[in-house]
Order: structure tokens, then C-alpha cells, then sequence
């Protein structure tokens, strides 16, 4: 037998298998089971997320021979010729090469006859947007009022491109991009069914490819599935796809941090040599700083919005310690620009070199302003400049006016007490830190040792705080501030009790006006 490529051979043949669309797939089930089933159904989003899968397995589940049913039988004559493709009662038609008038005009008379055997004639369109003007106007009378064995379900990837008129003849379901984790585990499955052989790594690196689509994802791994004798890593999908390891986009971002353009440029040539795409390189960058702008911002409360394991999203939140949100602004900005004019050049390495020079040498355009460009050894033993020497005064004052607390505890309940304050003075030297320690609460204090708890939902901050560095750094703190030895671990705890105190009257007044409550503290500091 001929080979039968995986995105085919394991196509979803019901609803349960139907991997990341359940808004969709229940909205079907309950109205198969109410017997309201539309004339015409509209289904919307991007390529290779189960649309056409979805309109094949709903022609299933009308015309099974048990049917109209949740779960079609697979068996039946019905079954089979729909999932074959060769079924006399269920038409595909590519709106691409039968977009003129002419064979909508076939197909308006074809639909007057009734079904060979089945309980509907269902006529499935994909791309559907890709009809005339005129093939749409002659389709409309038809759509409005088909006859009672007939049903449509069209497929597009496009729908800005629709008719209005048209849309407001379906019942339109928008299909969304397949979470990462989804894939992954699809292809997991599939993996083990196959004796392949991937680890988590090449998997992830796949699905992150993939970009939500589970065919896209699918025809990597069967690319890639050649090389199971050995297994599947990581660096053989970089290396497949051209993409750039996440190790050189740190490498890349440290240099540009440290305004060493040198290195910039020596990695950047590194990457080059490597035969990875310049053009995906420059697309990978600009994602990079973006991930440092949500955890610059948002910290752990934006962190599902970064497709990344926890390793790596620790990795970043200690990377966006070092630069400021207006230098990862303004590299997201050049390196959008430097896209731009990749368009109209015959090179594509340029534009990110000069990029990469404007961050490193761009004086007030620079990521860092506070510290000298390294250009070469020798320039790392020039005095500093006046402007510099200026911001390094201020940021020393700053740092000598701050506030220091110390705090007299010897009890739990007086680390409880003053754990805003405690917090508060991390967040003068590390702000990241303390955002992640506001995410805990104190749990136990015995011995020195006192215990922070986390809920499942803050799992991230807990990783990002248990770093040997970070744990060094707390400990420190801490025990400076306790005036006592204090040792510092974490754990998972159900529920996260802040035990916050009683409010002023006006406070008080307000939350019980509105009807609020008080989620965490941060002491004023004038």
C-alpha cells in the first residue's frame, strides 16, 4: 500500500477527536440532540484547524445510517463513502477552482433533486470566499430558501471576504488556533502509536512551529519522522525548519542589553553560518521582546500569555530584570522597521545589523542608558562619559535615600503582620522578585525557617522565586530585616489567605459600598 501521510491518517472521524475546538463541537452535539439544525452553516478561521474535518464528521452524524447522531457509526455505507470522499449525497466543491457563475448555476439545479440514499443532499464548500461576485449573487435565492433535503456548510479561512448578504444566511462558528500544550499532546499520542521516538523538546518546538494549526503540525513531524531510528530532538526541527534556537535568541538579547555590539554582530553571524532563515530570525527576535514586554508589565498575571515551559519563562522574567520597558519597546520598534526595509532591499542581513548598531550606539536610543557601549576591548577602558557618570550618581542616591525598614519579629504572626513591608524592601533593589513574592503568603515560621505558600494559579512565580540566586537573595534580605537567621522555602498550598487587617473606616466604607475586597497591600512610601 502507498503511504498514507499522517495529517490524513489521522484525521478526526467524530466529534470526541475533534482536538481543540470544544466551543464548537458542543454547540453542534446540542443542537443535533434539539433537532434544530440549520439550512447552512458558516465555518470560520485559519488553515489547518479542522474545519473541513469538522463539516465531514457533521455530514457523518446527519446522513449515519443511526443518524442524526452525536457519535456516527463509521460502518455504514454512509459512513464510509463520506470519509472516502466518493459519497453521492455529501459534494465537496474548492470554492478556488469553481468560483465562476457557471457551476453555481449547476449547482442550483442539482439541489432540486433528492438524495441516492441518505437523509440530505449536504454540499460542503471550502474557501468559500473565493467565489465571483456573481457566483455568490446567483447562489443567494438558493441559500435563503433550499429545499428541506439540503444542507450546506461552508469552509473559509477569509470570512472579511464574505458577502454580507451571505453571512447573514448562516450560522457562523468561529474556530480558533490550537493551544500549544493541545498539540502536544496530539502529537504525543500519534508518536506512541507510531514508535516514534521525540522528546518534549522537539515536541514543543513542533507544536511552537506550528503556530496553532494541528496539520502544520502534523506535516513537520511526518518530515521528521524519518529520523526515529535516532529519535527526535529539538535541533533536528531547528535545523529542518531554519528556525533559531531559543539559546541564541538569549545569547543575542544579552549582547544587545550589554550594548555590546561586537557580540551582537559575532552571534548574529553565528546564527547566520548555522544556515538558519535571516528572515525568520529577525520574526523570532522581535517575539523575544515581546515575551520581556509582558513580563516586564504583567509579570506572573500575564503569563499564559507566553507559549513557553516554565524553565524558559524563568529565564525570561531574569532577563527582563536587566533592561528597561522603553529599551524592549524600542527594539520591538526596530526590529519591525528592520523588517520593513528588508522588503525593499536585496538583503535581508543589513537591516537587523543596523538595528542591532543603533541599539548598542544610538545613545539615548539605546536598550540601556546608564552604562558604555562595548565596541571592542579596549573601549571598555575609556573613562565614562559625563552623562553617564551622572545617571550612575543618581541611581546611587536614589538607592541611599530609599527607605529601610527593620523589623522586629519574633513571632509568625509578626511576619504575617509585616509582610507588605518585607515585600516592599525587596521590590527597592529587585522588583520583579517582590511582584512574585506578593503572588505567596506566609504559611509557617519555626526554627528560622519560614515557609511561603502558592496557589496552583501562581505556580510560575513559585519556580521564578526557587532559582539558587533568587532563594540566596531573600534569604539575605530577609534575615537583614528579621534581624535573625531565616531560611526561606515554597510550596503549593489550595487557598492563599492573606490575613490583611482591618481597614481604616474610609476604606472600610468604600469596599462595602461597591461591594469589593481587598486583593494585596503595598505600603506608601513618600
Amino acid at each position: 500500500m502507498s503511504y498514507l501521510v499522517l495529517a490524513r491518517k489521522y484525521r478526526p472521524q467524530d466529534f470526541d477527536e475533534l482536538v481543540g475546538q470544544a466551543h464548537i463541537t458542543d454547540l453542534l452535539r446540542k443542537l443535533i440532540e434539539s433537532g434544530r439544525i440549520a439550512h447552512a452553516f458558516l465555518f470560520c478561521g485559519p488553515r489547518g484547524i479542522g474545519k473541513t474535518s469538522c463539516a465531514r464528521i457533521l455530514a457523518k452524524s446527519l446522513n449515519c445510517q443511526n443518524g442524526p447522531t452525536l457519535k456516527p457509526c463509521g460502518k455504514c455505507p454512509a459512513c464510509l463513502e463520506i470519509a472516502n470522499g466518493n459519497s453521492f449525497d455529501v459534494i465537496e466543491i474548492d470554492g478556488a477552482s469553481n468560483r465562476g457563475i457557471d457551476e453555481i448555476r449547476t449547482l442550483r439545479e442539482n439541489v432540486k433533486f433528492a438524495p441516492s440514499y441518505g437523509r440530505y443532499k449536504i454540499y460542503i464548500v471550502d474557501e468559500v470566499h473565493m467565489l465571483t461576485s456573481d457566483a455568490f449573487n446567483a447562489l443567494l435565492k438558493t441559500l435563503e430558501e433550499p429545499p428541506e433535503h439540503v444542507k450546506f456548510i461552508f469552509a473559509t479561512t477569509e470570512v472579511q471576504k464574505m458577502p454580507a448578504t451571505i453571512l447573514s444566511r448562516c450560522q457562523r462558528f468561529d474556530f480558533k488556533r490550537i493551544a500549544l500544550e493541545i498539540i502536544m499532546a496530539n502529537l504525543k499520542s500519534i508518536c506512541a502509536k507510531e514508535n516514534l521516538k521525540a522528546n518534549e523538546e522537539a515536541l514543543f518546538a513542533i507544536a511552537k512551529a506550528a503556530q496553532g494549526s494541528m496539520r502544520d503540525a502534523l506535516s513537520i513531524l511526518d518530515q521528521l519522522s524519518a529520523l526515529s531510528d535516532k529519535g527526535i530532538d529539538a535541533a533536528d526541527v531547528f535545523s529542518m525548519l531554519g528556525m533559531v534556537e531559543i539559546e541564541f535568541l538569549f545569547d543575542l538579547t544579552d549582547a544587545l542589553i550589554a550594548r555590546n555590539c561586537v557580540k551582537a554582530l559575532d552571534t548574529f553571524n553565528q546564527i547566520i553560518e548555522r544556515g538558519k532563515d535571516i528572515k525568520q530570525l529577525g520574526k523570532d527576535l522581535t517575539e523575544h521582546f515581546r515575551h520581556l514586554m509582558i513580563v516586564k508589565v504583567g509579570g506572573v498575571s500575564l503569563n499564559g500569555l507566553i507559549d513557553y515551559p516554565s524553565g524558559v519563562k524563568q529565564r525570561l522574567a531574569a532577563q527582563a530584570e536587566k533592561i528597561t520597558i522603553a529599551g524592549i519597546l524600542k527594539a520591538i520598534e526596530l526590529f519591525i522597521e528592520a523588517q520593513e526595509t528588508a522588503k525593499v532591499m536585496e538583503t535581508l542581513r543589513m537591516p537587523l545589523e543596523v538595528a542591532f548598531a543603533k541599539l548598542t550606539y544610538g545613545g539615548s536610543t539605546g536598550i540601556i542608558q546608564t552604562t558604555p557601549p562595548i565596541a571592542t576591548p579596549a573601549a571598555s577602558t575609556k573613562p565614562v562619559t559625563a552623562p553617564v557618570a551622572a545617571a550612575k550618581i543618581q541611581v546611587q542616591t536614589a538607592a541611599s535615600q530609599a527607605p529601610k525598614v527593620t523589623i522586629k519579629a519574633e513571632t509568625f504572626e509578626d511576619i504575617k503582620t509585616h509582610w507588605n513591608e518585607l515585600t516592599h524592601e525587596v521590590s527597592l533593589r529587585k522588583m520583579a522578585l517582590a511582584t512574585y513574592l506578593q503572588e505567596g503568603v506566609p504559611c509557617e515560621f519555626k526554627g528560622g525557617k519560614l515557609v511561603i505558600g502558592f496557589t496552583k494559579e501562581n505556580i510560575f512565580a513559585k519556580d521564578c522565586l526557587n532559582s539558587k540566586e533568587n532563594l540566596k537573595f531573600i534569604e539575605e534580605l530577609f534575615s537583614e530585616k528579621l534581624n535573625a537567621s531565616i531560611f526561606v522555602s515554597f510550596k503549593i498550598i489550595e487557598k492563599a489567605d492573606f490575613g490583611i487587617k482591618q481597614e481604616e473606616p474610609a476604606v472600610r466604607s468604600a469596599l462595602e459600598m461597591f461591594g469589593g475586597k481587598i486583593v494585596k497591600e503595598w505600603p506608601h512610601v513618600s
